[in-house]
């Protein structure tokens, strides 16, 4: 069932994106209390533990362009959960640049010659190749959202640091969950398949 969705964007784009919404659920309900209670003021904006970044590494990994409508619905979704507003004008920012930011770090890496999502080669896509695709990600949207945080005082110059390292350790850790998960239930429905 698994390998069927993955073939027809038709039945991949709904899935990813229930996907992307139980993964903001399970961040908000579970991990975001967890890291509260911590003691880390900082996760209050970033947490050390992001799946839904995770989920939107995925999708773009299995859509490319196509990966657009779970961030704009998805990452709505999650606005309105969090914050009651659907459509902010830093919202709306976030969103663009995200749905570019992702197109424009596989351009770069393609044009140095790494083939890091398996374009060519199947087995170049890795759990390490992901985890540094994503870093580079992150490490351009942090920055951006560090200076919208900042100026829209949400917060300080001094917490910046820590919410770069958040930000960056949350993404980057949520992606790779989210990867080896893939991969292993890849794994079990190729060993189905292969079993009917």
């Amino acid at each position: 069932m698994l390998l069927s969705i993955i073939d027809d964007k038709r039945k991949l784009i709904p899935a990813l994106l229930i996907l992307y919404i139980l993964s903001w659920e399970l961040s908000v309900r579970v991990i975001f209390p967890v890291e509260t209670n911590l003691g880390w003021e900082i996760s209050q904006q970033a947490s050390i533990l992001f799946l839904p970044a995770g989920v939107i590494f995925l999708s773009f990994y299995l859509l490319r362009w196509w990966f657009i409508p779970i961030v704009l619905i998805g990452r709505t979704y999650a606005s309105f959960d969090n914050f009651g507003d659907v459509l902010t004008p830093s919202i709306l920012i976030e969103n663009m640049f995200i749905c570019l930011v992702y197109p424009l770090w596989l351009h770069l890496l393609n044009s140095a010659n790494w083939d890091v999502f398996g374009d060519k080669d199947k087995n170049s896509l890795t759990l390490t190749g992901a985890m540094i695709f994503q870093s580079m990600v992150t490490f351009t949207m942090s920055f951006g959202s560090t200076l919208q945080q900042i100026a829209f005082d949400a917060i300080s110059w001094d917490e910046s640091t820590q919410y770069v390292m958040h930000f960056i350790i949350g993404d980057v850790l949520g992606t790779g969950v989210v990867i080896f998960l893939f991969y292993k239930f890849m794994q079990i429905a190729i060993a189905n398949q292969s079993a009917e």
